[in-house]
């Protein structure tokens, strides 16, 4: 693989990969993601953008450490590495960490971490589903989680 000076740590260096690595994320993460909205919901949380954040990526583990602390991240780090020697899976799933913000706050914050995203999260609230910011391989991509995925859900 050839790296390029447009290349992100933890980027494959292949954007297309890099983004499919990231869906394929916010699809592992399902149950996780709906429970946090609805817990935000709950919380009153107005128009609420989750954060999928890669706790091993070299950009999201310091967002992650600054937000839970060292000591939260590296014990969720050693959890999951534990949890996984014992799975059959083949491939060790990487740590997540995910936040809540409103959509005005992510706006903001976001587009000025990853100004690539400003237009996407300009849109306004998602339209059927809630907006998940992957941050992950070296970068961010957001993605719309539509309602009919929710786990459980049965299609009428």
């Amino acid at each position: 693989m050839e790296v390029n000076d447009d290349q992100f740590p933890g980027s494959t260096g292949n954007p297309e990969h890099d983004m499919d690595g990231r869906e394929a994320l916010v699809e592992s993460s399902l149950d996780s993601l709906f429970a946090a909205f609805d817990i935000a919901l709950e919380e009153g949380v107005n128009e609420p953008v989750l954060l999928l954040i890669d706790c091993e990526d070299p950009i999201g583990a310091p967002i992650a450490r600054k937000w839970e602390g060292n000591d939260a991240v590296d014990a969720a780090i050693m959890s999951n590495a534990m949890d996984d020697e014992t799975s059959d899976n083949e491939e060790r799933a990487t740590t997540v960490l995910i936040k809540t913000v409103p959509l005005f706050d992510s706006q903001q914050e976001l587009s000025q971490w990853f100004p690539y995203l400003a237009d996407a999260l300009a849109r306004g609230p998602a339209v059927g589903g809630f907006y998940v910011v992957v941050i992950s391989f070296g970068g961010a991509g957001v993605f719309t989680v539509p309602m009919a995925t929710r786990p459980g859900q049965v299609d009428q």
